[in-house]
């Protein structure tokens, strides 16, 4: 495989950064997931926002402009011949005022129809940045996923001291009530997904009743349909639940049917606008 690392295209086994890298010694970095479909990397203006954003919040302003980071991720996708990939970007600090841009691109694996998930309690500060921005500060998050998928879990879905919901370990989750859709709401400490933002969209668009509040793990005893949304998987609805004490089964419904076949459309209108931009193949 081929990456990007500081301006050149290498093999993975030749990039290399140095032990003073903060990323390497305090996990001080930033990384933003994107699925490029066409070669395009879907909705990369949000992406793009929220990197820039996280580099403020924990006082790393980086001097990479959007224009330049396009022109990597397609360096890096023409020279792994891919199409469809799941991009990687990863920003990290030096010691000194410098930063190391790194670019990976893998193919796009074959998602399940729905996910299984366990509950994890993790009491965590909401206010903390390593938490509510995409830092490589994520231990937490790495031994709770493994465990998800070592106990045939897809991921892990975090419940604070309170047992209300916070979000998986890659994603942010939504729950239906008869037609309505509840989520935990930003202030508690979950990551403004950019996938999230767009269901929030669409869901007022279309007239959706959609609320954002704290969560009790009680309210899975009553939802219709759970989902979970990421940039790779899109929206995924979740069929099962374990938590502590019970287990919580769901069917997919009509609303996220529904919000699935809207999200598709905002996907195929954001690739004919990008169609013949600058990440066009043609």
């Amino acid at each position: 495989m081929l990456v990007f690392l500081n301006g050149q295209i290498i093999k993975e086994e030749d990039a290399k950064i140095s032990i003073s890298d903060l990323s390497y010694q305090f996990g001080y970095g930033l990384f933003e997931t994107i699925r490029c479909e066409s070669g395009i990397p879907l909705f990369f203006e949000e992406h793009y926002k929220r990197l820039n954003h996280s580099a403020n919040e924990i006082k790393m302003p980086f001097p990479v402009d959007m224009e330049e980071i396009k022109g990597w991720i397609k360096d890096v996708i023409s020279a792994n011949k891919l199409t469809n990939a799941r991009v990687k970007i990863i920003i990290s600090k030096r010691a000194e005022e410098k930063f190391n841009v790194f670019i990976l691109a893998v193919p796009l694996e074959n998602l399940p129809s729905s996910y299984s998930l366990i509950a994890k309690k993790l009491d965590r500060d909401p206010k903390s940045v390593s938490f509510r921005n995409k830092t490589t500060s994520r231990a937490d998050s790495y031994v709770a996923y493994t465990e998800a998928i070592q106990n045939g879990y897809n991921d892990a879905l975090y419940l604070n001291s309170k047992n209300e919901l916070v979000e998986c370990t890659r994603a942010n989750i939504f729950l239906v009530m008869q037609d309505k859709i509840i989520t935990p709401f930003l202030e508690s400490g979950i990551l403004s997904g950019v996938t999230r933002a767009k269901i929030l969209h669409i869901a007022k668009k279309e007239g959706i009743q959609i609320e954002e509040k704290n969560v009790h793990s009680l309210y899975l005893n009553r939802a219709q349909s759970v989902f979970i949304t990421n940039a790779i998987i899109g929206i995924m609805p979740v069929s099962r639940i374990k938590l502590e004490d019970r287990e919580c089964n769901f069917s997919t419904g009509a609303v996220i049917t529904k919000l699935r076949n809207l999200y598709d459309i905002e996907v195929q209108e954001y690739l004919t606008k990008s169609n013949n931009k600058s990440f066009s193949y043609n």
